[in-house]
């Protein structure tokens, strides 16, 4: 682009700027396409709704198998040493436990591999906006989520891309490095938040696994510290709902 044409096909954008001829939006691409449209570069709407409910309901078997899981903690505590006992009865609160438990790992499993295919999908949407300058596309839409203690950051840092870019207006012009004038938002810090700090409090449900308890209460404070860690992440999911709704909602304008 320039401030003036530099030739006599360059011609005149609503920014006040003069472009080439090829980035105009009705140019033809050599694959025989035109520049992609907003309706082109804007995030599947079915996609998201399908993110959006298979979070939500993820979120809710959690908030569940967490209700049953304090449930079971105070059982443990009333037993006290004979909890460890591997004779004894389970109790119904143990067995609503860890069967909304299952649910909620098999819906969260699902609800992982569609969110990564949103993800990469959307930040292929970035690239046909013309954004460049990324560092977190490509693989690393993939790859940020299943490095050990890495994917307590990059992950992350890939949406916060993801957010600046489809804040600015397509208009079908490639968007190029103005997306640096954005800003992450709040909403995204609070998700990622809750979502790190049930990362970090389930390892202490970890250390007081049952194969180590001692004693009832023992066992009682890693349930509970499991059933807590279950309602962190189900506010993290509720919160990346509306995140991904919202990125979805930029790319529409």
């Amino acid at each position: 682009m320039a401030d003036r044409p530099r030739n006599d096909d360059w011609w005149l954008a609503s920014d006040g700027k003069w472009y080439p001829p090829e980035l105009h939006p009705a140019a033809e691409h050599p694959s025989g396409g035109v520049s992609p449209t907003g309706d082109q570069t804007a995030i599947s709407a079915g996609l998201t709704n399908a993110v959006s409910i298979l979070v939500g309901v993820a979120s809710a078997l959690l908030v569940m198998a967490a209700f049953f899981g304090f449930r079971f903690a105070d059982e443990l505590r009333e037993l006290g040493d004979t909890a460890t006992d591997l004779t004894r009865d389970p109790t119904a609160s143990e067995f609503a436990y860890a069967g909304w438990f299952l649910l909620a790992g098999v819906m969260l499993a699902i609800a992982a591999v569609t969110t990564v295919v949103w993800v990469f999908t959307t930040s292929r949407a970035g690239d046909q906006r013309g954004a460049t300058g990324r560092t977190w596309r490509g693989g690393w839409t993939v790859g940020s989520w299943v490095i050990p203690i890495a994917n307590l950051v990059l992950p992350k840092l890939v949406f916060n891309e993801l957010e600046k870019i489809f804040q600015v207006p397509y208009r079908g012009l490639p968007i190029e490095e103005e997306w640096r004038g954005y800003d992450r938002t709040a909403l995204a810090d609070l998700w990622w938040a809750l979502w790190v700090a049930g990362s970090v409090v389930s390892l202490g449900g970890v250390f007081l696994s049952p194969g180590d308890a001692d004693s009832g209460e023992t066992l009682a404070s890693g349930v509970t510290l499991t059933a807590f860690t279950m309602l962190l992440t189900a506010a993290s999911g509720v919160f990346f709902i509306l995140v991904v709704r919202r990125i979805r909602v930029f790319s529409t304008r």
